[in-house]
């Protein structure tokens, strides 16, 4: 009797379903990093009106009740966040700038991170490190 396609096909799998299990099977991905805690200080560089800004911006709380401010190192006054969003390694805050939100979103490695803020009608490119927890 001559196999059919169709069990040759089923030994190939199940032989190479042998085989991994013999090598320990399948690699698990890596854990994905905990939940991001943003209290703390970060600095940060960005374009303002077509210059250089420095500045940093300070969380304090607990979830659901985060403040803080974004305080640029020169030029606009500190501006203080109503809103802190974290979403994985993902942080979004929103802070009153004199009647306007400023939206900044933050994307972080480790203790590093690139983002965006919006502003009105201007926006750029940001970023930056935490320097304190």
């Amino acid at each position: 009797m001559r196999p059919t396609a169709t069990l040759v096909l089923a030994v190939a799998v199940a032989g190479g379903v042998a085989a991994c299990a013999a090598k320990g099977g399948v690699e698990a991905a890596a854990p994905a990093p905990a939940p991001l805690d943003p209290v703390g200080v970060y600095s940060f560089s960005t374009i303002y009106q077509g210059g250089p800004m420095t500045g940093r911006i300070v969380i304090r709380g607990a979830p659901g009740s985060y403040t803080g401010t974004v305080e640029p190192a020169d030029g606009p006054p500190p501006t203080e966040i109503y809103s802190v969003i974290v979403e994985g390694q993902e942080l979004q805050i929103v802070a009153d700038a004199g009647g306007e939100d400023l939206i900044i979103a933050m994307t972080f490695a480790g203790d590093r991170f690139t983002g965006s803020w919006i502003l009105g009608f201007d926006s750029g490119e940001m970023t930056g490190t935490r320097v304190e927890r």
